[in-house]
């Protein structure tokens, strides 16, 4: 019996369905998760204190959300994130979130805040997962590096809460 042509009409067939339906169809679809991994020693139980502590952050908008940009004094090398001399970051540990539908990505940035303070962070480097063609504004999945800035990069990224002339610097410290 040949087979080439009931597994060449399949496969016509298959590319006509695909080809018919609606974009929907050729994306995936993210399962439902809310994982935190602390850098580090595997300690399973600090990671899921992070994540309920998460859950109770009211306000975490002073977390800054970098989105596909590592902030000066962080390098990617052999697929590896590393500090570089010189600068005081702290590589804390990695979130995965999807709630398992299309979200909008502000929704997910706000989560990944609320990690990120949680876990001691004031700052988290993302990476958004399948979204939509036809809405770049909203997404199924986010990945997250959440790190604790060097202060000195963190004023240059906002400026705005570097401390006001007059004000104290630190303890017994006066700017002038």
């Amino acid at each position: 019996m040949n087979l080439r042509p009931i597994c060449l009409s399949v496969l016509v067939g298959a590319f006509a369905f695909l080809g018919c339906s609606g974009p929907t169809y050729l994306h995936g679809k993210a399962l439902e998760q809310n994982e935190y991994r602390g850098y580090g020693e595997y300690l399973p139980e600090r990671d899921r204190e992070v994540l309920a502590q998460a859950a109770a952050v009211k306000d975490a908008a002073a977390v800054i959300f970098l989105q596909e940009t590592l902030p000066e004094g962080i390098e990617m090398t052999s697929h590896m994130l590393q500090v570089k001399d010189g600068y005081s970051h702290q590589l804390l540990g990695k979130l995965a979130f999807s709630q398992g539908r299309v979200d909008s990505k502000q929704d997910l940035i706000a989560h990944v805040r609320k990690v990120a303070q949680a876990a001691g962070g004031d700052a988290a480097v993302g990476l958004f997962l399948l979204t939509p063609a036809n809405d770049y504004t909203q997404a199924q999945a986010v990945e997250a590096v959440i790190l604790k800035l060097d202060p000195r990069v963190r004023a240059k990224l906002r400026p705005d809460e570097a401390t006001v002339k007059g004000s104290s610097a630190a303890p017994g410290i006066e700017q002038l």
